[in-house]
């Protein structure tokens, strides 16, 4: 049996690998912060920086994604 402290360190190793292979950050915040009528609207947000190639040319464009405030596993993904 995998402990829940085995899986998280396995978890977070496979995360960090994608997050390294594309240079991007993962960040959590309240985009309404300090509009108290909107309430939080907290949301998972990857920024992958844009690369450029020796010639200077662009090799891959700056990304934002926006993972929303949840995220599902696929159904069948397998």
């Amino acid at each position: 049996m995998r402990t829940k402290q085995q899986i998280e360190q396995e978890f977070r190793a496979e995360l960090q690998a994608l997050l390294d292979k594309y240079g991007a950050e993962l960040e959590a915040k309240d985009h309404y912060q300090g509009y108290a009528e909107c309430g939080e609207d907290v949301r998972i947000m990857v920024d992958i920086p844009s690369t450029w190639g020796e010639d200077g040319e662009l090799v891959r464009e700056w990304t934002e994604i926006d993972l929303g405030s949840h995220l599902w596993p696929t159904p069948n993904a397998d």
